[in-house]
């Protein structure tokens, strides 16, 4: 099937935390997909 977005071998660190490894996902079209967090993750309130 389709793909909308399709990501592999995603890595994230901050400093020397790494918080992500090596995540693949794809997502379909009309699927909805959400990478949820602690509180505060990835906020962009001042």
């Amino acid at each position: 099937m389709e793909k909308a977005i399709e990501v592999k071998v995603l890595r994230k660190s901050f400093k020397d935390t790494e918080v992500l490894k090596d995540v693949d996902f794809e997502v379909k079209p009309g699927e909805i997909f959400a990478l949820l967090g602690s509180n505060g993750a990835g906020s962009t309130s001042p």
